[in-house]
């Protein structure tokens, strides 16, 4: 069942950081490895939680949905 993660950062964010991402996944695991991968390094895996926010319907894609991103 594919479900949507919002995964946010716990620590301060800088100019030019990602701070937020929502992401379409199988598991919370799976949803902290794809930020973790992406986003130029804005994400550490001691710095993150992740929370379920809903389920996804069968025509939605794996992957990004959102970002959040705080342009300096």
């Amino acid at each position: 069942m594919k479900r949507i993660y919002l995964i946010e950062r716990t620590d301060t964010c800088d100019y030019d950081e990602y701070d937020a991402v929502v992401i379409i996944a199988k598991t919370p695991k799976e949803a902290k490895e794809l930020a973790l991968k992406g986003y130029y390094g804005s994400f550490r895996e001691d710095k993150i939680i992740c929370k379920l926010i809903g389920l996804a319907n069968k025509t939605q894609a794996f992957g990004e949905v959102l970002s959040s991103f705080n342009a300096g």
